[in-house]
Formats: C-alpha cells, sequence, structure tokens
C-alpha cells in the first residue's frame, strides 16, 4: 500500500490537506487584533495587579482600571503572544450586583 503514496513516514503528513473539509472552517471567526482595533468585551476575571481580563476570540486582553462584570469598549494599545493590553474608552454597562 505504500508504494502508491508520495510520502515515506505517514505520521509526518498534514492530515487537513486530506480532509474533505474546508481549512478555514474552525477558524473563520478567529480574527487577529492590532494595535489600534476597538472592540466591546466583557471583563470575566481580574488579575492580582487589579487589572480586569477579558478573552477575545481565545486571545487574553488586560484592560487597567476594569471590573469583573462590566461591559467596556477598549482600543487595543499592545499585542503579545496570546496576550494583548488596552484602555478602556467607553464604559457601556456596570457590573451586576
Amino acid at each position: 500500500m505504500t508504494r502508491y503514496r508520495r510520502y515515506s513516514n505517514p505520521y509526518s503528513i498534514d492530515v487537513q490537506r486530506y480532509s474533505i473539509y474546508h481549512r478555514e472552517a474552525s477558524h473563520r471567526h478567529r480574527r487577529n487584533l492590532q494595535v489600534g482595533d476597538e472592540v466591546n468585551l466583557t471583563i470575566d476575571d481580574m488579575d492580582n495587579q487589579g487589572c480586569g481580563i477579558a478573552r477575545y476570540h481565545g486571545l487574553m486582553i488586560v484592560v487597567p482600571k476594569a471590573v469583573p462584570g462590566e461591559r467596556v469598549r477598549v482600543r487595543i494599545i499592545k499585542v503579545d503572544k496570546g496576550v494583548a493590553h488596552a484602555t478602556v474608552i467607553k464604559r457601556i454597562a456596570e457590573p451586576k450586583r
């Protein structure tokens, strides 16, 4: 069976290449954030320095002067691997008590 294949090691092939599903289907909602982008977020948690933490398409965003449960509009000021830093532009909704 291997004599018809064009590769020598079956474990080193790109599985997505031979998949019947479209490659971008699982990542169609993923968006790369860039410096200057503005997004609406809900603050989920707080870190040990008192900054709010939110998630946006799998990326953790650190927002100073934001509290958990609050809806805010933020502007991205710095993007690192897996973490982005943002500033609050507008407070949309206060946290529910």
